[in-house]
Formats: C-alpha cells, structure tokens, sequence
C-alpha cells in the first residue's frame, strides 16, 4: 500500500472500533463504560498523530486542542471557580467573587447550560490580582475545560467512576451544565453539576478523525509508525555513557 492506503486503513480502523463501542449494550453503568472506551480511542489516535514523545495528559490536551475543535476547551468553568472561591476570604477576590456570581445566575436553568456561558481565561485574570493565577493553591488554567475533561477521564479510568452529573438531556450533544435544588432537613440549595453527553464523545472522535487524516496526508505520515507491533514487551533501557 501507498502512504495515502495505509493512512485510509487506519482511519478506518478507528471508526469501526468506534461503531462497535456504540453497539454495546447494558444497563447502568453503560454509558460510563462506552465514555471510558471513547476516552481510549480518542487517546490512541493522538498517539498516531503525536506518538509517545509527550506525557498523557499532554498529548492528550493537546490532541483535544488542536485536533477536536471544542470551541469550549480554553473556557473557566465557573462552577468550579465559585466552588474554589468559597474558601477564600480575601478582599482581592471580591471582584471576581462577583463576576461569577453573575455569571452563574445568567446560566438557563430549565435547560443544559453550555460552556459558551462561562469566562476566557484573560476575562477571569483581568479580575485577579496582577500576575496572579492561583487561588488557594489551584491555578485557574487547571479549571479550563479542557482540563477538567482530562480530570473526569481520569475518574473513569482509573476509579470506573462518574463524576458531575448523569445525563438527563437525552439529545444534547454537546458538555453543559445541570441545575439540581438540593432538598435537606436543615433547607435548600442550588448546584449545578457538569455532565458530558455520549454524543460529545463522539463528536470528538469524528471531528478528530478529519482533521487527523488531513494532517497525517499534509506530512506522509504512517500513523502506524508510532505504535510497538514487536513481540517484546518490557524494552531494554539504554545503557548511559
């Protein structure tokens, strides 16, 4: 086969194993157990781009930016900056206190909340003391939403736990907000929760699979080339000096 063959083979490698993650079938746990694998093929495809040369959770961060087009990804949850924000009383915060706030109060409740409605990082810093980024240890880029997927990956992954909220929009496609009223003896609150739709997953892994193929075909590269097909499995450490 010519590079463009070899490349056509392994996208097409990709979408089947992507056809038979969606036909299994289950009952609970279902859902986290075809995200669990999505989050596996997503991460396979960007070592057939990106090989091993990056950390995980870099290229898949990377992967995410460069090849998914999530509009989103760079977004501040602002539910989690106001949950980080509870624990803080300095006056310096009192600006940003009030920016999320508002911002919260502007999601729809009786609907998903996408992440369109939450703040760049430049609108949340512009809120921050000068050249500060960290709250309470936490730098505000571990809140962007690219790496709080990564943080739910994670869970899945390695705790084969959901975290956030279940799904409850059956035909939303795209990560949102959802708005619950907790109910205890001592009163009420509002929460909102974050919730990744099965739909989001996929569309991740099609949008990727495009914009892979494109790429590997600009640079003649042999996706395959990145993975070990060598019957070894534990490889011998170079020897220094």
């Amino acid at each position: 086969m010519n590079i463009r063959e070899d490349i056509d083979s392994y996208i097409t490698a990709m979408e089947e194993i992507q056809v038979s993650i969606n036909q299994l079938q289950g009952e609970r746990y279902l859902k986290n157990h075809q995200k669990t694998l999505l989050f596996s093929l997503l991460e396979t495809i960007s070592n057939g781009v990106f090989g091993n040369g990056l950390r995980n959770v870099d290229r898949f961060k990377k992967f995410i930016l460069e090849f998914c087009e999530w509009e989103d990804a760079n977004r501040v949850s602002l539910q989690q900056l106001a949950l980080l924000l509870e624990n803080t009383q300095e006056r310096e915060y009192q600006r940003l206190k009030g920016h999320v706030s508002k911002g919260i109060q502007d999601y729809p409740p009786a609907s998903p909340a996408p992440f369109s409605c939450d703040s760049t990082v430049e609108e949340i810093k512009a809120l921050m003391p000068r050249g500060e980024t960290i709250i309470n240890g936490v730098d505000i880029y571990n809140l962007t939403h690219v790496n709080l997927l990564w943080k739910y990956r994670n869970s899945l992954v390695h705790e084969a736990r959901s975290i956030g909220s279940t799904e409850l929009f059956d035909h939303t496609d795209y990560p949102h907000y959802v708005h619950f009223t907790m109910l205890e003896k001592d009163g009420e609150w509002e929460v909102w929760k974050i919730s990744y739709p099965i739909k989001f997953f996929n569309n991740l892994v099609e949008r990727s699979l495009v914009n892979v193929r494109t790429a590997l075909i600009q640079s003649e590269q042999d996706p395959r080339s990145n993975y070990d097909f060598g019957e070894l499995w534990i490889k011998p450490r170079k020897r220094k000096g």
